[in-house]
């Protein structure tokens, strides 16, 4: 245990089991027992893999989020509160940050005004995510502290062009 591997039968990232016949070494799904063929299953290294946390209080929305993360090659990272999120990135220090702005506990723009305060994570791109009808959330997001906001319920595909283009913009760096 401990390599995952995006399973296609399962559709999503599963841990995958070792195990020998005929003296040679295979593989299978831990979740569905598939067995690791060529194509099959990929391997994702975790290694130098981008580092996505995502902040959300539903935990359906965050598993599917998850999926679609590390189906593309990402690393993800969750909390389902602000305080245990804003620990998270503290201790991981992620590439970029979702964050919803309805949660118990800390809301998503105070998560972003205490990441924008940590000169370890001032820099880290956030993406703001909500259910809110609020023309003004975009506005509210980048006061607080986001550089991009979308809107719930979304296309997992969106969220990973988003994801895609904040770590563009990081790459090239703040603009002069």
């Amino acid at each position: 245990m401990g390599s995952t591997f995006f399973c296609a039968y399962c559709c999503s990232t599963q841990e995958r089991y070792e195990y020998q016949e005929d003296g040679r070494r295979k593989f299978r799904c831990a979740s569905c027992g598939s067995p690791v063929e060529g194509g099959g299953l990929r391997e994702e290294s975790t290694f130098c893999r981008p580092k996505v946390l995502c902040i959300d209080d539903d935990r359906l929305l965050l598993g599917l989020v998850k999926d679609a993360i590390e189906t593309h090659g990402f690393e993800a990272l969750t909390a389902t509160d602000g305080p245990s999120g804003l620990a998270l990135a503290k201790a991981q220090q992620p590439d970029i940050i979702l964050v919803d702005v309805m949660m118990p506990k800390m809301s998503g723009f105070e998560v972003c005004q205490h990441l924008r305060a940590d000169p370890k994570l001032r820099g880290t791109p956030i993406i703001i995510v909500t259910a809110m009808a609020d023309p003004e959330l975009k506005t509210k997001g980048l006061e607080a502290g986001a550089n991009l906001a979308i809107p719930k319920p979304f296309n997992p595909t969106q969220i990973i062009v988003l994801i895609k283009k904040a770590l563009e913009l990081k790459a090239k760096g703040p603009p002069r």
